[in-house]
Parts: C-alpha cells; sequence; structure tokens
C-alpha cells in the first residue's frame, strides 16, 4: 500500500517542486558524506556538505524517521545503518562500470578503429558486456554482448586471470581443473598454467590470435580498483592483418589510457565499490 501523503502536504510539493527537488538533493549529500565518513556529528557534517546546522537536523530527523541512520544513545554522532544497503540492492558493481566504461570504450574506438570491448567476471568465465562492433568498420565477426568468454582462451580471461588477487586465481583455476568445458582443460597442466600468467605479466597484457574466435585476435588490459578487477578492456583486430604483438606496439598505450579512465570514473563514483561503513576498519 502506498503512503498516506495528506491533501495540504500534496498541495504544498505542488506549488513548491524547486523547494522539494533541493531538499532531495540535500538528502542524498547527507547520506554521501557519512557514506564517506561514517559517525560523524553535526557540525562535521556541515563542513562536509556546506548545508546549515538547523537543516541538517531536519534531514537526519526524516532520515533516522526511515530507518537510514541512527544517533547511539550518548553520542552526539549520526551513523549509517544497514537499511542503506537496500538503495543500492538493484544497481551491482557491474552497471556502474558499463556507465562508466561505455563512453570510453566508444571514443577509444574511434582511436584505434579496431571494435573495443568490455568484459566482467562471472561464474569461472569472462563474458562480453559491452562492444562497439557496430561502429567499427573493420568487423568482421559476429560476436554479440553476453558472449561467453574461456578463461584460458581468450585474451580478457588471460589478463584478468593474470592480475587478479591470488587467492582469487587459485580458486579460479581450482574450478576450471574440475569443469568438464572443453575450453578449461587446460587447467589440468600445471606448468603450462604458470608459463601462461608468466608470460601474460611480462607481456603486460593477455593476447589471443585466432582462439575461440576465428580468423580475429585480440589484446586485453585489466580494470583495477584497489586490489580487485572489475573487469577487462580489449580491442579485437582481423588476424591476418596484425599479430597480437603489432597490434600492442599501435594501441596498447591507448588502451591501457582508456582502462585508466575507467579507473578515474569509478573512483569519482564512490559508489562502484564503496567502503564499508559497517566493516571494522570504518568504526575505528
Amino acid at each position: 500500500m502506498a503512503p498516506h501523503t495528506s491533501a495540504s502536504s500534496a498541495d504544498r510539493a505542488s506549488r513548491e517542486p524547486g523547494k522539494s527537488m533541493r531538499g532531495a538533493a540535500r538528502t542524498l549529500d547527507v547520506l554521501a558524506a557519512l557514506n564517506r565518513n561514517n559517525r560523524v556529528t553535526v557540525s562535521q557534517l556541515a563542513l562536509a556538505t556546506d548545508i546549515s546546522r538547523p537543516a541538517l537536523y531536519r534531514f537526519l530527523a526524516a532520515l533516522c524517521d526511515q530507518g537510514y541512520v541512527v544517533r547511539r544513545p550518548g553520542s552526539d554522532k549520526y551513523e549509517l545503518t544497514p537499511l542503506v544497503r537496500s538503495l543500492s540492492e538493484g544497481f551491482k558493481d557491474e552497471d556502474w562500470l558499463r556507465t562508466v566504461a561505455t563512453p570510453v570504450i566508444k571514443h577509444l574506438q574511434e582511436q584505434v578503429v579496431w571494435p573495443t570491448d568490455l568484459s566482467t567476471f562471472h561464474g569461472n568465465a569472462m563474458y562480453l558486456r559491452e562492444t562497439t562492433r557496430l561502429a567499427s568498420p573493420m568487423t568482421i565477426d559476429r560476436v554479440t554482448v553476453g558472449m561467453r568468454l574461456p578463461m584460458l582462451r581468450s585474451a580478457a580471461g588471460r589478463a584478468y586471470l593474470a592480475w587478479c588477487p591470488v587467492s582469487e586465481q587459485q580458486l579460479i583455476l581450482e574450478n576450471l581443473r574440475a569443469s568438464e568445458h572443453p575450453d578449461d582443460a587446460g587447467a589440468r597442466d600445471a606448468q603450462w598454467v604458470v608459463n601462461l600468467i608468466a608470460n601474460t605479466r611480462r607481456r603486460g597484457y593477455g593476447e589471443r590470435q585466432e582462439e575461440v574466435v576465428e580468423r580475429t585476435g585480440a589484446i586485453a588490459v585489466p580494470i583495477q580498483l584497489g586490489r580487485r578487477i572489475v573487469g577487462c578492456l580489449s580491442i579485437t583486430f582481423i588476424a591476418s592483418a596484425l599479430t597480437p604483438q603489432l597490434a600492442a606496439r599501435r594501441h596498447l598505450e591507448a588502451i591501457r589510457c582508456a582502462a585508466h579512465d575507467i579507473e578515474n570514473g569509478l573512483d569519482c563514483l564512490e559508489l562502484a565499490a564503496p567502503a564499508d561503513p559497517f566493516s571494522v576498519d570504518a568504526q575505528s
């Protein structure tokens, strides 16, 4: 059932839409400030948000009433409650990544001409999330968003595996060794995997040549957020026109710059991987 709104309050809202919008924006400013520095006083919030103390008390009272913020007994500090997590449940890391990355990979495609791709890890494989194939005159395959890219045979998979944290890498390899998928069979050759990861890190990019997709090659770099790899950025080229080594000489710097742009965009959002205000570190 929708919450009851009195006629007088509805009339006031309709008469003052600008004021209502400013109030909503200010409330979001308060939540964002608490997300950056949880458990703070009204004075500290006033400095962080440039909102007057009387107005802050009103916003905080409303947030407390809704259960998103709490003031502990005997304390003058306000802090977020776990309920605030519900505000982002419908929008995942991957959504933020795509939001930030889409304009970047489009610009990269204009620079290099070849199709550019964004892929993310899921279920022991990489999956294509965004591609500029429709915009590139150099596209010769029919790869579409949603395609599964095997970890050990794709440029993106090799890049992800080479730069993800060791604990995650070992878990992925363990799962691949147990997999019955033909693309994962190489995981059972321990020395081949060691060499693959070492060579990928030495080169500074993942590569493939006519593996997974015939007549094409690709090079890929990781997109990092802290210690995590949140995805991979790659270009795909015609195998008869370029080798991975030549593609890297011509385009690796542009790909790396694009990856850094995405990383910086995620850092600016602060919502792609927000500090958990309920962690031990946040409470210390």
